[in-house]
């Protein structure tokens, strides 16, 4: 364990946040105490920046910002105090292309997409589709001809598969089908994404601490799959939800001894900071 905490960041589903996608109360409460005790607080996701992303704070019932954003796994990063935005390696379109053609061979029904700006375009608007536009308040539009979604360089493409069995065959075609310009990564039971491979959240969580003067061994990151893995990786102290990836579970220092629907992360900070420093738990 980390002897001083200086910067808090966390992943979104499955660890912040419970299924149904709600903040539990513990949680609620220690967030709530660290900010009042000056730490900083960073939210790491895979969603595009934007407003869905910082009005969550006060749709999940906190009276504050956080101090910093990442989004798109890494590949973007906004300093709310300083009001500064940043990018970090997007995929160029013959890239997109060729993940595209490589995702059609492989015969497994997934629906591809990319985000434009916080909105979506997608090759179908289906069930799913229609569910992520109502769960995030964002539009998504479809697609006239495949090489819509490569027309310009992007921060990501993601998959969609229409049938969660389908993930360990698609994990297995992928491995075998490796390159250096591209990384693959679960972060969904149904969602399979692929980024430039030098992005991850721990190139903005780095390039955040080096902005505003933060050891790396203060750092505590929470995460719970695989695009989580690099930042669990470069923390001072790190931590994987008890239902998170056997992968990212063995990139933590620590495993919780709660899921994300138990209020793991809240649990986790009282029980192995808060008692252990001395702190007052938070009312």
């Amino acid at each position: 364990m980390i002897n001083e905490l200086g910067f808090l960041v966390a992943d979104i589903d499955g660890t912040l946040v419970n299924e149904p996608r709600e903040m539990m109360e513990l949680t609620k409460k220690v967030l709530t105490d660290l900010h009042r005790r000056g730490i900083r607080l960073g939210i790491a996701s895979g969603r595009p920046l934007g407003e869905h992303l910082y009005s969550l704070p006060a749709f999940w019932g906190l009276d504050f910002q956080f101090d910093c954003y990442i989004g798109m796994n890494g590949g973007q990063l906004y300093d709310f105090e300083k009001d500064q935005y940043s990018e970090f390696y997007k995929l160029e379109p013959e890239v997109i292309r060729d993940v595209v053609e490589l995702m059609d061979a492989s015969g497994i029904d997934a629906n591809p997409f990319i985000y434009i700006g916080e909105d979506m375009l997608s090759r179908e608007r289906d069930a799913m589709m229609e569910a992520a536009m109502k769960r995030h308040g964002i539009q998504c539009d479809v697609i006239n001809n495949i090489s819509d979604l490569y027309r310009t360089s992007n921060a990501k493409i993601l998959f969609r598969l229409r049938d969660a069995k389908d993930m360990p065959a698609l994990e297995a075609y992928l491995a075998e089908h490796r390159s250096d310009r591209f990384a693959f990564f679960k972060t969904q039971p149904t969602m399979m994404e692929f980024q430039d491979s030098r992005v991850s959240k721990a190139v903005a969580m780095l390039a955040y601490c080096r902005e505003n003067s933060i050891p790396v061994d203060t750092v505590m990151a929470f995460g719970d799959m695989t695009n989580d893995n690099e930042m669990l990786k470069e923390a001072g102290w790190s931590v994987c939800l008890k239902q998170g990836s056997d992968d990212t579970k063995a990139c933590a220092d620590a495993v919780t001894e709660y899921t994300n629907d138990e209020d793991g992360f809240g649990h986790y900070m009282i029980d192995h900071w808060y008692i252990p420093k001395g702190w007052k738990i938070p009312d």
